[in-house]
């Protein structure tokens, strides 16, 4: 697989290559046009709606503080467990998709690991600061509408988004979308709030991030999605149990206790994250 600087962005309408245009960005097929703002192209195939507009405000105002929500060894702790599966899924290296990356904290986690990484997010605010962050490549689109040809990454990840998708049909379209970028054999990793977890509803109501319209999706529409994306799921479990509010004196040992919660198939219904990870046929 090419490094990233050659997974060029595609027309999200329908795919094909861009060109340049005096203002940014022009489909080489269906002429549509795409600004590029502070850096970041933004290939938006369809006008915000009023999930997507509030979305999008909502991260755009809290970019430049998002990174200081939560206590960096509670933060470190979560971005090392992601960057190791996909040390595991691709033990060669690869292209890797963070789509909703945000500020782009586990992309650039994830590019320092060794790994070619492009990262879509819907708010041009949070994308801007993962620039600013090291993050080679960056598109402001939705997930819903990718703005990639098929098959051109080994995995498409995505984190702490599926949530903030509201509705079953923007969940299950974004992980066929997700599913269509990567190539046959690549894998499509989903890694998203736990329902079952009684934190949630409070953790939720204190952050900035959330408006209070979030729907957490549980692991049996995740997998139900993953099937009608045409995938096949390889593994689904819960981890993680640390809270945002664990000092970090006690990590080493609470970090013990999550390893335990995680391993039993009674206590883990309750951890902090569904995980599911599919491959594309």
């Amino acid at each position: 697989m090419a490094p990233s600087a050659a997974v060029t962005p595609a027309c999200p309408a329908c795919h094909a290559d861009l060109g340049q245009s005096e203002t940014g960005l022009r489909c080489l097929r269906c002429g549509a046009r795409y600004a590029v703002s502070d850096g970041v192209p933004e290939l938006f195939a369809s006008a915000a709606d009023q999930v997507t507009g509030r979305v999008q405000a909502l991260y755009d105002h809290v970019a430049h503080d998002y990174d200081g929500v939560f206590s960096p060894h509670v933060a470190g702790h979560y971005l090392r467990k992601r960057i190791a599966l996909v040390q595991e899924l691709l033990p060669g290296g690869g292209a890797v998709l963070d789509v909703g990356c945000g500020t782009g904290a586990l992309a650039a986690g994830i590019q320092s690991a060794g790994f070619d990484v492009v990262g879509v997010d819907a708010s041009t605010g949070m994308l801007k600061e993962a620039l600013e962050g090291g993050v080679g490549a960056v598109y402001a689109a939705y997930s819903t509408e990718l703005p990639f040809a098929d098959g051109v990454f080994d995995l498409a990840l995505s984190v702490a988004t599926m949530h903030h998708l509201e509705t079953p049909e923007r969940v299950a379209a974004t992980i066929a979308e997700m599913g269509r970028v990567v190539r046959s054999g690549g894998f499509v990793l989903i890694w998203d709030h736990n329902p079952l977890n009684p934190y949630w509803p409070i953790l939720m109501k204190r952050v900035p991030q959330d408006h209070g319209d979030e729907r957490l999706v549980s692991v049996w529409e995740l997998l139900e999605a993953v099937r009608l994306g045409g995938l096949r799921v390889e593994r689904a479990a819960r981890v993680g149990l640390v809270p945002d509010f664990m000092p970090r004196g006690l990590m080493s040992l609470w970090t013990r206790v999550e390893a335990a919660v995680e391993a039993n198939p009674l206590l883990s219904v309750f951890a902090a994250h569904n995980v599911v990870v599919a491959r594309k046929p």
